[in-house]
């Protein structure tokens, strides 16, 4: 495309020479515009398949090193006792390892709510994860006896 190619003359009757005298044709009344964009470029997308593939990878290893810690933490503090040795609330699980994969899962694939003081419900399948980054042991696990009604009425 010639540098003037979308161009009118500064006054309109008489063109004069030389790159000063042109304006953007959008500069000019309606009339005389031609509809062309002034410039016509190739738009690249930002991000091609493989970044995003590689961005979403990422964004998975990151979740899951962030879910494996949270489950380490609760499982290694009193939810394991009171929920799973005391109480029975867990049937099969019997060590703090399989306390820990089956916070994680719920972590990872759960149902998520944000809660007063920093902290997180998550629930899948009838158990509740709590995650209290001011606790001790980073929250709690356990199945409530109201459900799901309990995880919707927790704030």
């Amino acid at each position: 495309m010639a540098a003037d190619a979308c161009r009118e003359p500064v006054d309109g009757d008489e063109p004069v020479d030389g790159p000063e005298a042109l304006r953007p044709t959008a500069d000019a009344p309606a009339e005389q515009q031609s509809g062309e964009p002034l410039v016509r470029t190739e738009i690249r997308l930002p991000s091609t398949p493989a970044d995003v593939d590689t961005h979403r990878q990422a964004r998975l290893a990151i979740d899951k090193a962030y879910a494996k810690a949270i489950a380490e933490q609760i499982a290694g503090g009193h939810a394991f006792d009171k929920h799973v040795i005391e109480r029975g609330e867990f049937p099969g699980i019997t060590t703090r390892g399989q306390f820990a994969s089956l916070i994680e899962d719920i972590v990872l694939n759960g149902g998520r709510r944000t809660l007063s003081g920093g902290r997180t419900a998550y629930w899948s399948d009838g158990t509740v994860v709590i995650r209290d980054p001011g606790a001790p042991d980073g929250g709690t696990t356990f199945r409530p006896a109201d459900g799901y009604d309990y995880f919707l009425g927790l704030h």
